[in-house]
């Protein structure tokens, strides 16, 4: 079962740091964009980490690589956040809980890179390669920043889509699976930390860059089909 989790994942490095890559050589001007490539880096970083860990051959260095993805994972929920306002115009009106974002992404990163305070290490679960041993309560304060972020930025989505419609409707649409797929997927590894249950959702993670690159770029997709 592991040879599926990582070819899944690596499915993800692949076309995240592919599509970031690709979008921002389409349209380096838009701030969107950017956000959207500095976000597939993350994702990708993350995505590296993982598959180094579940490959590890000893818990020395699955703990090295497991602080690579935690390292990864502390930027992806502010940035996921500040890619999102951006995209429905909404960036000044949350610029201070963007300045919170930043700074508890930045403290995660310290606590997570250096310390023990959020997991201590790695331990072996059956099936499933190593994963993180948990320190409580710093873990539970990982989970909070890390969903709170995430799934405030798809309630505004969720909202903003209510309101659109057209070509900006179908946009939003492709952002909501996108993030849907992202967070779940990607969410199931921390059911797997806390329960030992099998991450399902990691197997369908490699649809969130393709949605999301699909989704910022259907107008222009819209207008070379018409002509």
């Amino acid at each position: 079962m592991i040879f599926w989790i990582n070819l899944s994942t690596l499915l993800l490095v692949v076309l995240a740091g592919g599509l970031g890559i690709h979008s921002l050589a389409r349209n380096p001007k838009s701030t969107v964009v950017r956000l959207w490539f500095f976000l597939s880096l993350a994702v990708a970083l993350w995505g590296i980490g993982y598959i180094l860990t579940n490959m590890a051959d000893n818990e020395v260095t699955a703990a090295r690589h497991i602080r690579v993805v935690y390292f990864a994972a502390s930027l992806i929920p502010v940035l996921f956040f500040h890619f999102i306002v951006s995209f429905i115009y909404k960036t000044n009106k949350f610029s201070f809980l963007l300045a919170g974002g930043y700074l508890l992404a930045a403290v995660f990163l310290i606590l997570n890179f250096g310390t023990n305070y959020v997991i201590k290490g790695v331990r072996q679960l059956p099936d499933l390669g190593y994963y993180e041993e948990i320190t409580a309560p710093g873990f539970y304060f990982f989970l909070v920043y890390f969903f709170f972020f995430a799934l405030y930025a798809i309630w505004l989505l969720l909202k903003e889509y209510q309101h659109s419609d057209g070509i900006r409707r179908r946009q939003i649409l492709y952002l909501i699976l996108a993030s849907v797929v992202g967070f779940i997927g990607g969410g199931s590894n921390f059911l797997a930390d806390l329960t030992g249950a099998y991450p399902y959702g990691q197997l369908l993670v490699w649809l969130y860059p393709v949605l999301i690159t699909y989704g910022i770029f259907t107008p222009l997709q819209i207008k070379i089909t018409q002509g």
